[in-house]
């Protein structure tokens, strides 16, 4: 499908949506939190890794 060229188009296909049932505008989810708790958990386990590790060298 092409891109509207004149608003026109656009508001014809946004018609068309919405006849069809369509919300062309959703609402935005809410961000959950589990990306950024899981990227935390990786880097803790990162750095408990790179502890152990110079620890271990260490003795």
């Amino acid at each position: 499908m092409r891109e509207p060229e004149t608003i026109e188009e656009e508001l014809a296909i946004i018609a068309e949506a919405l006849n069809a049932g369509i919300d062309p505008f959703p609402p935005k989810r809410e961000p959950s939190g589990i990306l950024r708790l899981s990227l935390g958990w990786f880097m803790i386990i990162i750095m408990v890794s790179w502890v152990s590790q110079f620890l271990y060298r260490s003795l």
